[in-house]
């Protein structure tokens, strides 16, 4: 079994920024008490979501554009 983390898109509420994230739990062999010890840990990690699947997922992280880090990197030549 492993378990990976999977982004969730930035939320911003109040000024406040959180980036919630989701577990996914592949090569999961399906045992009861791991799925309970999987969701306590996800729970108290404060995971939005879990997934258990007794096949294999490659989580894909997608770049950031190159453009934001361009903009942070020079603010002051928009005159922000």
């Amino acid at each position: 079994m492993r378990i990976q983390v999977l982004r969730l898109p930035l939320v911003e509420l109040a000024g406040i920024h959180e980036e919630p994230f989701a577990l996914i739990a592949d090569q999961f062999d399906g045992a009861p008490e791991s799925q309970q010890t999987l969701m306590a840990f996800a729970e108290q990690a404060g995971a939005r979501a879990l997934w258990m699947t007794g096949e294999t997922v490659e989580i894909v992280e997608t770049p950031e554009p190159a453009v934001l880090e361009t903009l942070a990197a020079d603010d002051d030549h928009f005159g922000i």
